[in-house]
């Protein structure tokens, strides 16, 4: 029945005339840090590839096609970015860790990150309450189109994905299909240091990367109805994988033991939600996910493979919120929103939380000034509550010219792995407490075919009882505890320039970011805040062919909260280049990345691949 009904949808015949709507902009007291458009996404390898381009942001990389890729954001940890795929969180109250690999980007319409948070007028309940967000929505079908998309290169990956969409009137629907295999092997270079009574002794090894296989499976669903005023929408995906954790690299007596451990992942989340304007002012916004999460874990002894252990996780979820709206005047917009949540996790052990978040909010557009002001309450079941106040002032004194500022308080609770751990039972960990201040500007102006766009951004995160996840052995099993209070001072810049003349466009981009980031009293980094960051991109369009190089680069960091010279990470670069070609229904691109096979590590014991290749054929019609 499901499937005839996807089918009717897909074979609608398309139509150039729509019925007559109400369009109004998605008014917000404050833009995104920072966002890519469709295109952009689309041309990037995957999403963590087009989100590291953005200021202040970390990506968390595992190594690998298949390694866990999570955001950090301002050294805050990824646990205090919530991700949102339209409008609806995407989170996991098993471990916090959202792998950014699982999202396709080809349907996106676009991703946008906010630091503090998203300041639009009507949202729910939860997005009031996060240090950051990652906004991530899909776009909307404009007709009949086929897509068949395959990606191949190193490391023995292909991956062949293909969709089809189609808008009638006031409903569209778009399905699509996916998939991912490689052996995941490269070679790399391990270089450690370890005391002796005779001082430091070092090596360089030589090694091949194993268990880093990866098959995965993505189906999705989308159908969109479109009245006057309002946009609705429901959604179904499908995710399957099975990969090798190749565990970390280290040398113990004599040797280098490699993991063999399996990973097996099995996801179902289902999506229904919508606006609407009701009239008066008033606006009705309505979203509701249930998700259900299967993880089987193979733990194979690195010294002893006979010796093996099978965890199993069943994490079931489910969401609903609604928030209502009013334009009580052309200055003054007021909104009220009510969130639950449910999970529930089965395994070696049980746990389970119910959370109600409640918050309420009034904007003041009082231009060139807006201002708006939100508090958000949440209380779990497990005994947490917590208030978050935020304040949001937006200044316009001319067209080009923008002034803002911030401050909010804002809550992580540890996960149920941080709390419970199959051999030791509950541990005491207390929760993490936020305050948050900054101030922006933002320059952008035209000049004919030239635009120049500067935004510079200092903040300030002070953090209470922050938690702090290391790997222990390998990617499913983590260290976790409080430090106490932690300092965090920052300066994100941005300067990019765009050049569009007929047929000729090119434009830069250079972000820089410094994070002065210790725990009180300490004279170094908390682990893996790097002190500099720095990211470059220049690209270059000439009718049907594209070139594109990107830069980045990342200071010295810290492996725990010592100078000894074993616990340091030492800077890394990667340079990237790409080129393509679009002619008709057909595109053709060629990436490469780590062009100058730079051999570093983002997170210890995890070596990165060298310079690597990779090919795109795209159909589109």
């Amino acid at each position: 029945m499901i499937s005839a009904l996807i089918a009717a949808a897909l074979l609608l015949p398309p139509t150039d005339t729509l019925p007559a709507s109400r369009v109004s902009a998605r008014l917000s007291v404050s833009p995104p840090s920072s966002s890519a458009g469709a295109e952009e996404l689309r041309r990037s390898l995957d999403l963590p590839s087009a989100v590291r381009q953005f200021g202040g942001v970390q990506i968390r990389d595992y190594g690998g096609v298949g390694g866990l890729k999570t955001i950090n954001v301002r050294s805050l940890g990824s646990a205090h970015t919530a991700i949102f795929m339209d409008g609806v969180p995407i989170d996991n109250a098993q471990n916090m860790q959202v792998d950014l690999g699982r999202f396709y980007t080809d349907d996106l319409e676009s991703a946008e990150l906010y630091s503090g948070q998203k300041s639009t007028l009507v949202q729910t309940a939860r997005e009031y309450g996060s240090a950051s967000s990652l906004h991530l929505r899909s776009s909307l079908p404009q007709g009949r189109k086929f897509r068949f998309r395959l990606r191949g290169g190193a490391f023995g990956m292909v991956s062949p994905s293909g969709s089809i969409e189609t808008r009638r009137g006031a409903f569209a629907a778009r399905l699509r299909l996916g998939g991912e295999m490689a052996h995941g092997q490269y070679p790399f270079h391990v270089t450690d240091f370890r005391s002796t009574p005779e001082g430091y002794k070092g090596y360089d090894t030589a090694l091949v990367r194993q268990n880093c296989d990866i098959r995965s499976f993505r189906a999705s669903t989308h159908f969109w109805y479109l009245p006057r005023g309002g946009r609705w929408e429901a959604s179904a995906r499908w995710y399957d994988s099975g990969r090798g954790i190749p565990g970390p690299v280290y040398k113990q007596s004599g040797k280098y033991p490699l993991s063999d451990d399996r990973q097996y992942d099995r996801s179902l989340s289902l999506q229904l939600g919508g606006e609407q304007a009701l009239g008066h002012g008033l606006s009705l916004l309505v979203r509701s996910r249930y998700s259900y999460d299967a993880l089987d874990y193979i733990d194979v002894s690195e010294l002893d493979p006979s010796v093996t252990a099978a965890w199993n996780y069943r994490l079931r979820s489910a969401y609903s919120a609604a928030s209502l709206g009013w334009r009580a005047a052309s200055w003054l917009h007021l909104n009220a929103a009510l969130d639950f949540q449910a999970d529930w996790l089965r395994c070696q052990f049980n746990a389970e939380r119910q959370q109600l978040l409640v918050a309420l909010s009034s904007a003041f557009i009082l231009d060139p000034w807006r201002i708006q002001a939100s508090v958000q309450w949440q209380g779990s079941s497990d005994g947490y509550s917590f208030l978050s106040p935020a304040l949001i002032l937006d200044w316009h004194p001319r067209e080009d010219w923008e002034f803002g500022g911030l401050v909010k308080r804002s809550c992580r609770l540890p996960s149920f792995n941080d709390l419970y751990y199959t051999n030791v039972g509950a541990r005491e960990l207390r929760p993490e407490n936020v305050w948050q201040g900054s101030a922006w500007w933002l320059w952008d102006r035209a000049y004919g075919p030239l635009r120049i766009r500067l935004r510079e951004e200092l903040y300030a995160n002070r953090v209470l009882d922050k938690l702090i996840a290391v790997p222990n052995g390998s990617l499913f099993r983590w260290s976790m505890y409080n430090i106490g209070r932690v300092n965090i001072f920052g300066d994100d810049w941005e300067a990019s320039a765009l050049y569009t003349s007929g047929s000729w466009s090119t434009g830069a981009t250079a972000r820089y970011s410094f994070q002065w980031a210790r725990e009180e009293g300490s004279a170094y980094q908390i682990p893996y805040s790097p002190l500099h960051s720095a990211s470059f991109r220049l690209f270059a369009v000439y009718g049907a062919f594209r070139a594109e190089l990107n830069a980045f680069v990342t200071g010295e960091r810290l492996t725990a909260g010592s100078n000894r010279r074993e616990y340091h990470l030492d800077p890394w670069s990667t340079l990237d280049a790409t080129i393509g070609w679009k002619k008709g229904i057909v595109s053709v691109s060629l990436e490469g990345h780590n062009l100058l096979n730079r051999q570093y590590q983002i997170v210890k014991g995890y070596p990165m691949p060298g310079v690597n290749v990779m090919g795109t054929v795209a159909i589109e019609f």
